[in-house]
């Protein structure tokens, strides 16, 4: 059963108030916020506090910090909760440089302690009802095995779950991601494991649960193809080129109404990913990415106003 086991993860720079609120139309079972910098939350950094925005139609959601100081963390989870969220994710996988040389993400992977107290830090600091994960990868470099190893001294912290994308930092995202290191966490595990990597359908995601996965996470197979959520649950035909239309429409609008004039180079991201999904031609996706204001943006999406038979 899949039914509200399917999460959305947290995708640094995509997982907005608009982006959350398309897939959670479609099935999402949890959503997350972006990847949050906890001295940003701490220092009072007015971009960062705006990735706070939570609506009330948002729930469940998961906020996602990352730091490698356990006070900044404690006290960001803090105001985490006071703006709405209903679990704190403590990002120990981002292999990406500037985020791993200040001692966060998948740098807390080889540093065992301070990750433990980065856990014990924030599971203090917030209610008891308010659950601790940690989402993890499989390690720092081929074989050396960190997240397995360091997986059972956060549960010991007191994380409620562990989620895993199986591939090592110094993968980045390429090559595939080794599903056999969640298996082996699930079953070592005394808490839930999530599965992250690779889910590109139903197929994907029910193996992950029949090799002992709690729930499972999509990530970059669901950018700009937010309806893979409702595929997967409801292994039905995928929807009609007026349902994609329709929701591309209104993913749009709630972009702009909660983004403003910056939501023209966010949507950029998406335009390309929207052409794979056909929902709309390589001309049009080449338009789009060189507009410059919402108005323009609205012209060129008229055109899906009269869509083509499915």
């Amino acid at each position: 059963m899949l039914d509200r086991r399917l999460f959305m993860a947290p995708m640094a720079g995509l997982t907005t108030q608009a982006f959350r609120r398309s897939v959670r139309r479609w099935g999402a079972g949890l959503v997350h916020t972006e990847m949050i910098a906890a001295m940003g939350i701490v220092h009072g950094n007015r971009r960062t506090l705006d990735y706070l925005a939570c609506g009330s139609d948002e729930h469940p959601i998961g906020f996602q910090l990352f730091g490698g100081d356990a006070t900044a963390l404690a006290r960001a989870a803090e105001a985490c909760v006071a703006a709405g969220a209903d679990l704190v994710d403590l990002n120990m996988a981002c292999p990406v440089r500037k985020v791993v040389k200040t001692g966060a993400g998948a740098a807390l992977l080889g540093a065992p302690e301070a990750a433990e107290a980065a856990v014990r830090a924030v599971v203090a600091a917030v209610p008891a009802h308010v659950p601790v994960t940690v989402k993890i990868r499989s390690g720092l470099r081929e074989g050396d095995e960190a997240g397995r190893r360091l997986a059972p001294r956060l549960v010991a912290a007191g994380a409620a779950a562990i989620c895993v994308h199986p591939r090592t930092a110094a993968q980045l995202y390429r090559g595939r991601a080794d599903h056999t290191v969640t298996a082996t966490l699930a079953a070592e595990l005394p808490v839930p494991v999530v599965a992250s990597g690779d889910v590109d359908g139903r197929a994907a995601a029910l193996a992950l649960l029949d090799r002992g996965a709690a729930a499972v996470m999509l990530a970059r197979h669901a950018v700009g193809r937010p309806w893979l959520f409702r595929e997967i649950l409801a292994d039905g035909p995928p929807p009609s080129n007026a349902e994609r239309s329709a929701e591309v429409r209104r993913f749009v609008a709630e972009v702009f109404a909660t983004m403003g004039p910056r939501g023209v180079g966010y949507l950029r991201q998406f335009w390309p990913r929207f052409r794979r999904a056909r929902v709309f031609e390589r001309e049009l996706a080449t338009e789009l990415m060189k507009a410059t204001s919402e108005a323009e943006v609205s012209v060129l999406l008229a055109r899906l106003e009269a869509p083509r038979t499915a």
